[in-house]
């Protein structure tokens, strides 16, 4: 079995998978992306398999722009 998966930059990867156990076996580029800003990532270039897996970070505030909204209580609005 054969996938195609687009990555968080844009790249498209052909996945190959074994078809008993359905592990990833082959995960190859097949399109850059012109936003991708990966410099290794590049036409017929074998990817690892963390790549492929969704970033999830272990704190939920890495990677937030914007700070929290923030209520301010017992105030009121004159």
């Amino acid at each position: 079995m054969s996938y195609t998966v687009t990555l968080g930059c844009g790249c498209l990867v052909y996945v190959a998978c074994h078809p008993q156990t359905g592990l990833a076996h082959t995960r190859i580029i097949e399109t850059r992306s012109p936003e991708c800003a990966i410099r290794s990532h590049a036409v017929g270039v074998r990817i690892p398999l963390w790549e492929v897996l969704p970033y999830e970070p272990d704190d939920p505030l890495v990677g937030r722009r914007s700070e929290p909204y923030r209520r301010a209580f017992g105030r009121t609005a004159r």
